[in-house]
């Protein structure tokens, strides 16, 4: 396995260096490479890890080959003169999951989540953002890689479903797609945001429509295969956010949200599972409450990286549940990894992006032309805050990744408060 994909490796590494963008298209495109693994030298890695490698040492070597450090091509004065506020926030990310590594019961094991889910993903996002600020690739095309990702994976979960050929145990029996991942949630965790994304570009871009619409159905009907219901409740409560802030949708969407709320009150199962009062449901609460005990006692420093299952045990009372590597929830997933540091240094960046977000949703902003590339996104990261508060919608190598490029994108095109009075 290791020479396989040293030679994958050494391939996307030629083709790298040949077009460097064409190298970030498809290492946006195979995020799922993470499930390829081996170990080098004694050091478990994983294909995307590679890749990921492989393409920041030649963005460095030709970055410091052709000395470019002009500044970009549209920053904004202020930017210039204040450049530090985002890249001190996530600097001190990076130095809070460093500190939670020294937490950690199983430090080798932290080594691991902390080089795959913040050293390399923010090492990228530098990278990508100033790629994309400099004009030297395009968010679109971002986009557009991980619409073709989406499409591979849903006909994979299609063919799944139609043959019953390579579903996983103990997926089989529910008959439950996971495509090329090892549980169903994976597969919905991963296109949610990227549903966002097609459904919004549909209205937005010109041109290669049936390429998102294809990109919508496909991954919607995965989705649905694998019947991972909070991917498709996220979905449905991001798409009437965007309703609702975009003006001409506005009523529309406040009327569709009446009768959704109608739907749910007169149908009681559709009820019960949204109030968490089914089984899968009462499985998170028991979670939930057994993890914050624990947290009574680990407030401040968490459980380290990867040591959840480990210092969770003691205080885990309902048995027959198994133990899970994360609680499931998206504040205690980073409070039980980072500590509360983490929370706050989490809670800082999302306010960041806010401020970068928020003049764009005045009205008259979307005239500005970089609004979509900016507000696309935005909504595919609340697509998986949402589906997070019953998830894991970042602490997993695909999922890492992704949030730092869609975070890239956004602080590479919201750079300004758009003129309202005139498009740029």
């Amino acid at each position: 396995m290791m020479s396989i994909l040293l030679l994958l490796t050494a391939t996307f590494a030629v083709l790298t260096w040949t077009d460097l963008h064409k190298g970030l298209f498809l290492l946006v495109a195979v995020l799922p490479s993470y499930l390829l693994r081996t170990d080098i030298f004694g050091i478990p890695t994983t294909l995307l890890e590679l890749f990921i490698v492989a393409f920041l040492l030649i963005w460095t070597i030709k970055f410091l080959g052709s000395h470019r450090l002009q500044p970009a091509t549209n920053h904004s004065t202020e930017r210039r003169l204040k450049p530090a506020t985002t890249s001190l926030t996530i600097f001190f990310i990076l130095l809070v999951a460093t500190i939670s590594i020294l937490v950690a019961p199983d430090m080798t094991s932290a080594l691991g989540v902390w080089k795959a889910y913040f050293l390399e993903p923010i090492l990228l996002f530098f990278v990508v953002r100033y790629e994309l600020e400099h004009g030297e690739v395009k968010g679109s095309r971002l986009f557009e890689a991980l619409g073709l990702c989406a499409i591979v994976l849903s006909l994979i979960a299609i063919f799944q479903w139609l043959t019953g050929m390579g579903l996983p145990i103990p997926w089989d029996i529910e008959h439950r797609v996971t495509s090329v991942f090892d549980y169903p949630n994976a597969l919905g965790l991963f296109l949610g945001p990227i549903v966002i994304i097609a459904v919004m570009s549909l209205r937005k871009v010109r041109g290669i429509r049936l390429f998102w619409l294809l990109v919508t159905i496909l991954s919607s009907i995965a989705i649905i295969l694998a019947q991972s219901e909070a991917a498709l409740v996220s979905i449905v409560a991001t798409l009437f956010i965007a309703g609702l802030i975009h003006r001409k949708t506005r009523m529309l969407s406040s009327g569709l949200l009446v009768l959704l709320i109608l739907l749910v009150l007169l149908f009681p199962p559709i009820l019960s599972k949204l109030t968490l009062q089914d089984y899968s449901g009462s499985v998170r609460l028991s979670q939930w409450t057994e993890t914050t005990d624990m947290l009574r006692d680990h407030w401040f420093l968490g459980a380290g990286l990867s040591g959840y299952p480990t210092v969770f045990e003691p205080y885990h009372q309902a048995t027959y549940l198994e133990i899970f590597q994360y609680p499931h929830n998206i504040f205690l997933n980073i409070w039980v990894e980072l500590g509360l540091l983490g929370l706050v240094a989490f809670a800082l960046l999302a306010m960041s992006v806010i401020r970068k977000v928020a003049p764009r949703l005045k009205p008259g902003a979307t005239t500005f032309p970089p609004f979509h590339l900016s507000i696309l996104p935005f909504l595919a990261l609340l697509q998986m805050t949402i589906h997070g508060l019953v998830d894991v919608p970042y602490f997993k190598n695909d999922l890492a990744i992704l949030t730092w490029i869609l975070l890239a994108i956004i602080f590479a095109y919201a750079r300004h408060t758009p003129s309202l009075s005139k498009t740029s």
